[in-house]
């Protein structure tokens, strides 16, 4: 695994993923100043944008020769997304939180069941494409 690699495209994937959902969200007419709560169809939106996302990065990922391009190294690549997820997720939610100054719960955020979904949908295509990668 070329752990460097990992993390510039996993910050770029986050970031456009982030960018994307939300000017899709947008469109769609939900205002995050007026809501809490993030209702399901727009979390299942969000879900599918990531997953194609994540999907066309994980080839970029792979396109370098020095790669593996298998199941194995797709699989350690969405892990190294989802951690830096994670982290980006922590940090986005303290600055929400104090530049609001309100309590935005992470905890709840990802204890929705649709966030578990998301998160094995995730690494399953990073998975599967590493191993159609790995077959041609």
């Amino acid at each position: 695994m070329n752990l460097k690699r990992a993390v510039w495209v996993g910050i770029v994937t986050y970031i456009l993923s982030l960018i994307i959902g939300i000017v899709v969200i947008s469109l769609l007419g939900f205002d995050f100043t007026q809501s809490a709560e993030i209702p399901n169809s727009i979390f299942l939106i969000n879900i599918i944008i990531t997953i194609i996302v994540v999907a066309l990065f994980t080839l970029f990922y792979l396109k370098d020769k020095k790669i593996n391009q298998n199941a194995k190294e797709g699989f350690f690549f969405g892990l190294v997304l989802i951690i830096l997820g994670f982290i980006f997720d922590v940090i986005i939610f303290s600055i929400s939180a104090a530049a609001t100054n309100t309590q935005k719960n992470i905890i709840e955020y990802y204890s929705n069941p649709l966030f578990w979904l998301a998160l094995i949908l995730f690494l399953a295509t990073t998975t599967i494409v590493g191993a159609i990668k790995g077959k041609r």
